[in-house]
C-alpha cells in the first residue's frame, strides 16, 4: 500500500483575500511536499491544476486557488527520489471552466511534466467536470482507495471540515490500510 496525500499542495496560502475565510473547506494538508515525503512516508501526491486565460498554471481545489505553487520545484524533488507517484487532475468543475483552451493547456502541461520528470509515475489525467480523461499518461493507473472527508460518510459536516474528518478518522483508516495500491487521505500529519 502506498500512502497518498489528498490535495497535496493545499497547504499553500490562498491567492485572493476573499478565499481566506473559506479556505479551511479546501485545505487538506498542512505540511509541505518535502515534509509529507520525509516525515510521513507519503509516496503518492495529488496535484490539481487549471489554467487562466493567459495559460498560467494555477494549483486549485474547487474555487480555492493557491499562490506560489512551486509545483515544479516539488516535482524536481520527487523526481530525485525515484519512488513517487503523482495523480494529476484537471481542476475544472463546470462547463465554463472546462474549455477547449483549458484542455489544450492541461495536455501541454501533462506532456511536459511526463517527459521532463521521468522518475515520477504520473497517472490519472482526468478532469473534475465529467471525469473524462483529458490527458492519457503512459502506463497503467494504480487502484486508489479514497478515504478523505469529501468522499466518506458522514458527508453532512465532515465534507466541509477536512481537518475535523482527519482528526476523527485517520488513525483508524491508517490502522486498517487498504488492499488497493494507494490509500489517499487528508492531513497525512494527523494520525
Amino acid at each position: 500500500m502506498i500512502l497518498c496525500s489528498h490535495n497535496s499542495w493545499s497547504y499553500l496560502p490562498v491567492r485572493k483575500w476573499w478565499m481566506r475565510p473559506i479556505a479551511f473547506t479546501a485545505r487538506c494538508q498542512s505540511v509541505d511536499i518535502r515534509t509529507q515525503y520525509e516525515q510521513y512516508g507519503v509516496r503518492c501526491f495529488d496535484l490539481r491544476v487549471r489554467f487562466d486565460n493567459d495559460g498560467n498554471m494555477i494549483v486549485a481545489h474547487g474555487i480555492i486557488e493557491y499562490k506560489e505553487a512551486h509545483a515544479l520545484i516539488a516535482l524536481m524533488f520527487l523526481d530525485g527520489k525515484k519512488d513517487c507517484h503523482v495523480r494529476v487532475l484537471h481542476e475544472t468543475r463546470t462547463e465554463k471552466q472546462h474549455t477547449q483552451y483549458s484542455v489544450e493547456q492541461f495536455r501541454k502541461f501533462c506532456y511536459a511534466i511526463e517527459k521532463h520528470f521521468k522518475n515520477v509515475h504520473f497517472w490519472c489525467g482526468r478532469n473534475l467536470y465529467d471525469w473524462e480523461v483529458d490527458y492519457d499518461f503512459d502506463g497503467e493507473d494504480p487502484i486508489c482507495d479514497e478515504k478523505y472527508a469529501s468522499v466518506c460518510p458522514p458527508k453532512l459536516i465532515d465534507d466541509w471540515f477536512p481537518w475535523f474528518f482527519a482528526k476523527k478518522h485517520n488513525s483508524e483508516i491508517l490502522e486498517h490500510g487498504t488492499d488497493k495500491d494507494i490509500l489517499l487521505i487528508d492531513y497525512v500529519n494527523i494520525r
